[in-house]
């Protein structure tokens, strides 16, 4: 699954690269390092505004959520849904079917490799897009205290391809990281639950991506994990056979 990921360039960058506006009065800094059960805010990108951001919290709160108490528990369960059940899973079904899909831009995301009894972190980038796109499902939540309605989305999983399936090897799942011409039919065509589910179903390349072992500040409770060290590279003697790991 993923559950961290960075966002580490200047709103001048990803306004140009969306061609789309953050909203007024954001103030956006670079994301090193995004745990998602903070649930941050994240600028993203939906089918039903594409030409401007909306600062939405990661951790989908369905629509049918009777109480704050009842959201932010099923919250922590909705950070990632697997794109080959978002039509069965009633916490994704009615964003699913009603189109609510949505963009999710990332410089990276961070996975961990498991090795016995030790798990070694790494940073995941694309090569061919500074900025890379993931394919995610946003909703409205109507807060029934306030009556406010309160925007979340969840990240796309699939199974992973070689690199991530040698890295993630626990899970063998990766993010639904977008080409180019998925990221414009994701946000723009008319697509048919058929049509949708073969989008979801091809992980990214293998070969477009860059892997690397990072040190483990990414999980210190002393130091702070959102900042540029975070994505230093570190070696590990007990990696050094492992090949399949780093591209």
């Amino acid at each position: 699954m993923c559950f961290h990921k960075s966002l580490a360039i200047k709103a001048a960058e990803l306004e140009a690269r969306y061609e789309a506006a953050l909203p007024s009065g954001t103030h956006f800094q670079p994301v090193y390092h995004a745990n998602a059960y903070q649930f941050p805010a994240w600028p993203i990108i939906t089918k039903q505004e594409p030409a401007r951001f909306q600062m939405i919290h990661w951790g989908l709160i369905p629509r049918w959520t009777k109480s704050s108490t009842d959201a932010t528990e099923i919250r922590t369960k909705t950070i990632n849904a697997r794109s080959e059940s978002i039509y069965e899973k009633p916490s994704f079904r009615g964003a699913a079917q009603s189109g609510k899909r949505c963009l999710i831009p990332v410089t990276g995301f961070y996975e961990w490799h498991t090795l016995g009894s030790k798990k070694f972190p790494f940073y995941i980038t694309t090569k061919d897009q500074k900025i890379a796109s993931i394919a995610g499902l946003w909703d409205e939540w109507p807060d029934p205290e306030t009556g406010e309605l309160y925007p979340t989305y969840t990240l796309l999983t699939t199974e992973a391809n070689p690199l991530l399936a040698a890295i993630h090897n626990s899970k063998k799942r990766m993010p639904c990281v977008l080409t180019p011409d998925e990221e414009h039919a994701w946000l723009h065509e008319n697509l048919n639950e058929k049509q949708v589910l073969a989008l979801l179903a091809k992980p990214y390349p293998a070969s477009q991506m860059h892997s690397y072992s990072i040190s483990k500040r990414i999980t210190s409770r002393t130091e702070p994990s959102d900042v540029p060290e975070v994505m230093q590279r570190a070696e590990y003697a007990e990696l050094k056979n492992e090949p399949a790991l780093f591209t």
